[in-house]
């Protein structure tokens, strides 16, 4: 029976390392994996300082692995196999996934299909026939290892905001997600990509992964306007989730425009729109990170060609043991931080 030294939530705000068992068989579509490549997400942080998540629930949604074993039912992944899993479970056969909307899967009951356990060196994964993905022999974990969720979050939030080519972005926030977002714009054929910003490593993260403009949060909307000709950009995507960055992304989105909202509200039960200017005819999207096999095998390609790279983000490295101590460095975002590569 494998026993994995896994990060766990202890109590708000506190999480520590503890050893759980996983048993030799994973059970009908599930598969156990061994941990090569961790790491900790904004969403952990969400899950352990704000959200009424209880005492004991593994973390880490965030990995990429070695298939150890499979359960009944999992017949396209086999022992040995390098995958990337997506940060939420799907069954491949409900409704939703049939219609290409896996992350909101109707059998794990999006939102609750969210992968635990992924700061450890074993974890296991539900639905693995649908939610699995081989890493090609040419990819590194470290450069796959952001399919799994912020890539394809990042992306999906330009996706879901309908780009057309040569659309004006704005992004507001550029933490991993929001810089995932701002490649993705570059990489789908964004005109002029305004990010917001005002951490000096990661201005200089954004301008290196395609905005044109990087704009100081205090003064962001005004600027917009003003660049813009009183007119608003095609699409305001909000990254950080913060009622401030919502109402601004809202207040330059131009007519007909779309917000796109990837942040995580934890901490606020709700937020609010101006029912003046941004409230009329504007689009508002939001995006559960896109999941599947598909969609890893696609982002994969992507990397595969070289027009993507996003293992920049990974300036720090420590051990999966280290894992809470991690998680301090992540809230205090010291020494320019982005993402931290957690290895066994």
């Amino acid at each position: 029976m494998p026993v994995s030294n896994t990060c766990v939530k202890t109590g708000q705000h506190a999480v520590a390392m503890t050893q759980i068992p996983y048993p030799d068989q994973p059970g009908p579509g599930q598969a156990l994996i061994r941990t090569t490549l961790s790491t900790v997400c904004g969403s952990d942080i969400h899950l352990v300082d704000e959200m009424p998540v209880p005492a004991g629930v593994p973390m880490g949604h965030e990995a990429v692995g070695v298939v150890e074993a499979v359960g009944a039912g999992v017949t396209s992944f086999k022992p040995g196999d390098r995958i990337a899993t997506g940060c939420l479970s799907c069954c491949g056969h409900c409704k939703r996934c049939q219609e290409g909307d896996q992350s909101v899967c109707e059998t794990f009951n999006a939102p609750g299909n969210l992968l635990f356990g992924a700061q450890g060196e074993f974890f296991l994964v539900n639905g693995a026939q649908s939610g699995l993905a081989r890493i090609p022999d040419a990819l590194s974990d470290e450069q796959v290892l952001f399919v799994t969720d912020i890539m394809s979050t990042g992306f999906g939030a330009i996706e879901r905001a309908g780009i057309r080519a040569g659309d004006t972005v704005a992004i507001f926030a550029q933490g991993p997600v929001g810089l995932c977002a701002t490649a993705g714009a570059r990489t789908l054929g964004a005109g002029t990509i305004i990010a917001v910003e005002s951490i000096t490593e990661r201005i200089a993260m954004a301008k290196r992964f395609g905005a044109d403009i990087v704009l100081d949060p205090a003064d962001a909307v005004a600027k917009i306007m003003q660049m813009t000709g009183n007119r608003g950009v095609d699409i305001a995507v909000e990254a950080l989730g913060h009622q401030t960055t919502f109402a601004n992304a809202c207040a330059v989105t131009r007519l007909g425009g779309t917000v796109s909202n990837v942040g995580v509200y934890g901490a606020f039960p709700e937020i609010t729109m101006a029912t003046s200017g941004s409230f009329i005819h504007r689009k508002l999207v939001t995006t559960f990170c896109p999941v599947g096999t598909n969609r890893l095998e696609r982002l994969m390609a992507l990397i595969a060609t070289g027009k993507v790279d996003l293992t920049p983000l990974l300036t720090h490295s420590m051990k999966i043991s280290e894992t809470p101590a991690a998680y301090d460095l992540f809230r205090k975002r010291d020494g320019g931080v982005l993402k931290i590569a957690l290895r066994p």
